[in-house]
């Protein structure tokens, strides 16, 4: 029998047809598009010998960093148990560092350049006077819901009224002692007075900076939470104080020249009593009220015209800019709406307070010093924004914005936090996502586990790299605590499925032990090109003078270099040790139990199959010796498998099939030729030599070479051969993105209606992107730092529309001559005249400055001298 030793089985089962032909092996894909992508030695060779052309040098590199990989590949797959263990070692002593990182919450710290002009003169200021050397602002808000409405009405400013005094009166206990804002806030200076009892009396009066638009009303005095008692008297508060009387009643006890002259330079006069009140019905009105007799509402937007003043009619200018906001003036400059109203309590600073009641017999018990002041003043403001929210009806027409230092920091800090529940939200929902989309029903070609340990993997490496950041004095910010973490996941995670994929495309061809290598000189290459191209662009962005993006830019690079070590190190450790259990034929994730593909015998019982089965039989003739037959006969054959073994089946390599090793005995046998008569045929000369195969096969005969996988697909080829049916799998079973990608999405997108939607979207977005960049506002807003949602970012927008001002300091630095530079110090301030955008007083005059004061007070010392030289020569004359 003649056989063809070139095709497979040819003399095993017997000879082939003459219609046979060989097929072609397919060419490997990667060498005919990309040969460099996949192996940049094999392009390398072939350009050497005139077979192909290219670039050689860049591929030279190529090769010699796949080689690289090629071997990292191998050791780590010779030595995968020993490299994880290692790696996971490594990676979870660093991320202990994370026991010290710092969170930085200072916008100062956190926006101003280091280094720069701002921050120098801020640390000269603060080295000079110290932190919050002068007092801090507590601010209430009060705007309309309905946006445009006048807030200028008797029911606005009562509601106004009733919030700044349920603020006045907070009160919180700390260290045994109660603390009220009669005790904390700032004062502008209390007088020094001998008699001891009157200046403990004058002390607990003397009133707190509280800048109000009902300082423009006899309702301003309820504010001041101050009272004395003297003997046969009432207690006495602001809202019931005339100073003048009180002068004259305490003139009876001691001499108050002084502290009387001082009350005539301040133009205190008589207070609040000759104020209007806003509500004339009030019981605690004073007679000495304008508008008492009458019981008429006071023209509100009149008396708020050019401002309000304290309880100093000298000193204490509120300018309207100051207290009202949203104003509109008529053309003759008169006030006639407004749509804000604004109030503000000014606390001491932590050192004031602590210098302040340094010498107080009433905390001689507990300690005292700076911290604790400073949470006396925390707990202080705390309460004032929640008393503050709570004392308006949720059906009021008005709105109410608080704001307080210590809430803007707490939000912050609260911020700047890590979200446990959300970063573990967000890596249990890739976890989830890995596993379900690289599991597979075939347990050899599914990668479940992989995915969970990949995607542990990335948090790892994550965690790793921001410890050695803590370790280095990297501090944190709300970038890194919110962003960071998800932006290395997702960088993490998209090339640890770019490896997992490769591994699992890897030809069966390439030997086990270099299974690992092979995969890394695949997509080693691209990983690391992306992993070097995004560490260079974060390590460049470090070089943004912005303290807040320098630490995000430092810390997402030192990330990134963790996630790429982890990825060409760790994660093929991960590759190699899931090899193992394919080749162990273990289950996905749950890795103890075997696959049902393991090995088990089988018994065949015998089976007999006739390819001329179906046609009805008809006896044969033979007509000649030379064995040709007449025409129209045909030759039938008998074809028997009898078969008899045991079968020892498990998974083929790429896990697809199941492969029945038989036996060499096993064989398939062809009975004689018969022939059958069929008058309308041609006759044909053949020789029924069971060893001649030169003539052509016109019976359509089936070959089963051992090709099929196993001898159930063998015997499933004839049986549906003969059915015509095939075996169609639920289409819900075998969908996936790529078939869904290459069968639908791509074939509409390359019909021409398709493309022409495309490009005029395309058009449009980039006409609105482009349009977009024109309303790009430049400079960093505080709004742009606070969470939105919060009551801290309602305030701050309300400020910004309304009272958008903000407080200029000129300090003079070491060295200065103020003895003759005091004409140049007057120049500068006069210099600011021609600043629009600066707040007047009523006069349209600039604030007058410290050496305005002081100037007045060396004129009345020099006045008075000389007051007092004139008598003294009048006495001697």
């Amino acid at each position: 029998m003649a056989s063809d030793r070139g095709v497979p089985g040819a003399g095993v089962y017997g000879d082939l047809p003459p219609s046979y032909t060989r097929s072609q092996q397919p060419a490997n894909p990667d060498v005919l598009r990309r040969p460099s992508y996949c192996h940049a030695a094999f392009a390398l060779k072939q350009i050497s010998k005139g077979k192909a052309v290219g670039q050689k040098a860049p591929l030279w590199i190529r090769a010699r960093f796949q080689a690289l990989l090629f071997s990292l590949g191998c050791h780590i797959q010779k030595h995968c148990g020993k490299v994880l263990f290692i790696g996971l070692l490594v990676f979870g002593a660093l991320s202990v560092g994370l026991r010290v990182a710092a969170i930085e919450t200072d916008i100062e710290q956190l926006w101003v350049e280091a280094g720069s002009r701002v921050s120098t003169e801020l640390r000269y200021t603060k080295e000079k006077q110290g932190d919050e050397s002068v007092f801090t602002s507590q601010m209430l808000i009060q705007t309309p819901k309905e946006e445009g409405t006048n807030i200028l009405t008797q029911e606005a400013l009562l509601v106004h009224m009733e919030a700044a005094l349920s603020a006045s009166k907070v009160q919180v206990s700390l260290f045994g002692k109660s603390w009220d804002l009669n005790k904390i806030c700032y004062k502008s200076g209390v007088p020094i007075i001998e008699n001891v009892m009157i200046e403990r009396m004058i002390d607990k009066l003397f009133p707190c900076m509280i800048i109000t638009p009902l300082d423009c009303f006899w309702e301003g005095a309820k504010l001041q939470g101050g009272s004395a008692y003297l003997p046969g008297m009432p207690d006495i508060q602001w809202m019931n104080l005339d100073p003048v009387k009180l002068m004259e009643e305490l003139s009876q006890f001691t001499s108050l020249e002084g502290f009387k002259e001082m009350l005539d330079k301040a133009q205190v006069g008589h207070a609040y009593m000759n104020r209007p009140c806003l509500d004339p019905s009030d019981p605690d009105c004073p007679l000495s009220a304008p508008n008492k007799e009458q019981g008429e509402s006071p023209d509100i937007a009149g008396r708020l015209q050019g401002g309000c003043h304290g309880f100093s009619q000298k000193f204490m200018h509120w300018q309207e800019e100051l207290i009202l906001g949203g104003r509109v003036k008529s053309s003759q400059d008169i006030l006639l709406s407004a749509e804000a109203l604004q109030t503000m309590f000014l606390l001491m600073s932590p050192k004031q307070l602590y210098e302040h009641f340094k010498d107080d017999y009433e905390i001689h018990d507990i300690n005292w010093n700076v911290e604790k002041a400073t949470a006396i003043l925390e707990s202080w403001q705390r309460k004032f924004v929640e008393v503050v929210h709570q004392s308006i009806p949720s059906n009021s027409s008005q709105s109410l914005h608080a704001f307080s230092t210590t809430t803007l920091n707490d939000i912050m800090k609260s911020f700047s936090d890590v979200s446990v529940i959300r970063v573990a939200g967000g890596y249990l929902l890739m976890l989830a996502y890995a596993c379900v989309t690289m599991l597979r029903w075939d347990c050899a070609k599914s990668q479940g586990a992989v995915g969970l340990a990949g995607v542990l993997l990335v948090a790892l490496s994550v965690a790793a790299g921001l410890g050695l950041c803590s370790l280095l004095g990297l501090s944190f910010n709300a970038a890194t605590t919110q962003v960071l973490p998800f932006l290395a996941l997702g960088i993490g995670v998209d090339d640890m499925f770019l490896l997992a994929h490769s591994f699992t495309e890897a030809g069966s061809n390439i030997p086990f032990k270099d299974r690992t290598g092979d995969c890394l000189r695949r997509t080693g290459t691209s990983v690391a090109l992306t992993s070097i191209n995004n560490m260079i662009a974060f390590f460049m962005a470090a070089l943004v003078p912005i303290p807040a993006l320098r630490a995000f830019s430092l810390q997402a690079a030192i990330v990134v270099v963790f996630n790429f070590a982890m990825v060409l190190l760790i994660f093929p450790a991960i590759l190699s040790l899931d090899l193992h259990r394919r080749e162990d034929k273990r289950l996905d994730v749950l890795c103890c139990l075997y696959s049902p593909c393991s090995d088990r015998v089988i018994h065949l019982s015998p089976h007999e199959l006739s390819d001329a089965g179906e046609q009805p039989h008809t006896p044969t003739t033979a007509t000649t010796h030379t064995h040709q037959y007449s025409a129209g006969s045909t030759i039938t054959t008998s074809t028997q498998i009898t078969t008899t073994v045991q079968a020892f089946t498990q998974c083929d390599a790429a896990g697809q099939h199941i492969v029945t090793i038989l036996p060499p005995t096993s064989q398939i046998s062809t009975s004689p030729p018969s022939i059958i008569l069929c008058p309308t045929s041609q006759s044909h000369a053949i020789t029924p030599s069971p060893t001649t195969t030169s003539v052509q096969d016109p019976y359509g005969s089936q070959l089963f070479t051992p090709t099929s996988s196993s001898t159930r697909d063998l015997l499933a080829q004839v049986e549906d051969s003969k059915s015509g049916k095939k075996c169609v799998p639920l289409p819900f079973l075998h969908w996936n993105l790529s078939s869904f990608a290459r069968e639908k999405y791509a074939p509409l997108l390359l019909k021409p209606k398709s493309k022409a939607i495309v490009v005029v979207l395309f058009l449009g977005l980039l006409g609105l992107s482009l349009y977009g960049t024109t309303m790009v506002h430049d400079g960093l807003y505080l709004t742009d730092i606070v969470p939105r949602d919060t009551k801290e970012y309602a305030f701050i927008d309300a400020q910004f529309k309304y009272f958008s001002f903000y407080n200029m300091y000129l300090v003079t630095m070491d060295g200065f001559d103020y003895a003759r530079s005091q004409r140049l110090l007057i120049q500068l301030h006069n210099a600011f005249n021609s600043v629009k955008y600066v707040v007047r007083d009523s006069d349209n005059k600039l604030p007058r400055m410290w050496l305005h004061y002081f100037q007045d007070w060396l004129r009345g010392q020099n006045l008075s001298e000389a007051q007092s030289g004139g008598s003294d020569n009048q006495q001697v004359n």
